[in-house]
């Protein structure tokens, strides 16, 4: 991918892909953010309201634009998609939204993007292995947010509890964006002190109750306002930053697996080097017995998600 591009078009202009906006117009991270939607005059107002925070920061040119404006971009990120429910599983919604992003995806790779591919739409994971075996672009250049998402909000819920500044959090959340998450308890460590060995670890609710915070922190947020967007955004942000500014920051997202854990044909999250061309090394943690088991039951929902979207899909 050209490294001098820096034009990051976001596809989906509802809370998420403009929050999205904002934050890459708030970490000066692009020269050209177009914005794609499906009703004109709200793709143009979201425009023209982040047009005019410009002049307090850098200069970045935003605009309203087409698929063929995203073909040049060093981007392209999905937002797009039905509104969550605020109960119920995120795969409820792979159906519907699954031919939103197929739809997305054949009107840019019909430009010729080749730039790299971020899905922010749930249910994340599937949706990350269609966008990968259907844009026919590199694993590397499809990357799913996933549970990098999940993995901040147990840091967010450690650091509270333990009272703790969460940046000396790390603690990390693999396998699907959704209820199937697993969460790494045998290398989670605050500053370097396991977590198990940490002042106050006595006084933190149960794994399993710490897991299902994380799991049901979305649809509690949703449930309060009515959607998610800041966080996600800082997430999607963050992918970007790293490939831009060619990082090669380790970050939990979500791409296929291609033996990584003793898992094929399937994209979850895991650790990986992130930089310009994308995801560039897939990493592997060390689990224990009951982690690699559940990561393997997380990668069974996943698969047979696919297959009954398939098979529904499927003519008589």
């Amino acid at each position: 991918m050209p490294s001098h591009r820096t034009r990051i078009t976001v596809i989906g202009c509802g809370h998420v892909g403009t929050s999205c906006a904002y934050a890459l117009l708030q970490n000066h991270l692009a020269r050209e953010i177009v914005l794609i939607g499906d009703t004109e005059n709200l793709v143009h107002g979201e425009a023209l309201d982040l047009q005019q925070a410009v002049p307090l920061g850098t200069p970045v040119k935003i605009f309203a634009g087409t698929y063929k404006d995203a073909a040049a971009s060093a981007i392209a990120i999905i937002t797009v998609g039905t509104p969550g429910k605020f109960s119920g599983s995120r795969l409820d919604m792979l159906a519907g939204n699954a031919i939103i992003v197929r739809s997305c995806i054949a009107k840019l790779m019909a430009e010729g993007f080749d730039g790299v591919l971020i899905i922010a739409t749930n249910p994340l994971d599937v949706l990350t292995y269609i966008a990968q075996t259907e844009s026919g672009l590199p694993v590397s250049q499809v990357i799913g947010t996933g549970t990098l998402l999940d993995t901040e909000r147990l840091r967010h819920i450690l650091g509270e509890k333990l009272n703790v500044d969460a940046r000396s959090v790390h603690a990390a959340v693999i396998g699907e964006h959704g209820d199937s998450s697993v969460a790494v308890w045998s290398a989670a460590q605050v500053a370097g002190i396991p977590l198990a060995q940490y002042p106050g670890v006595d006084t933190l609710p149960s794994q399993e109750e710490l897991l299902i915070s994380v799991r049901h922190a979305g649809p509690e947020v949703a449930a309060l306002k009515g959607n998610t967007c800041f966080a996600i955004a800082a997430c999607v942000t963050r992918i970007c930053e790293a490939i831009l500014r060619d990082e090669r920051s380790v970050l939990i997202v979500s791409t296929m697996m291609t033996g990584q854990y003793g898992l094929k044909e399937v994209s979850l999250s895991t650790p990986c080097i992130v930089g310009n061309c994308g995801v560039e090394t897939v990493l592997e943690l060390r689990l224990n017995e009951v982690e690699q088991k559940s990561l393997e039951a997380s990668a069974a929902v996943l698969k047979h998600a696919y297959a009954q979207l398939q098979k529904n899909e499927s003519p008589l």
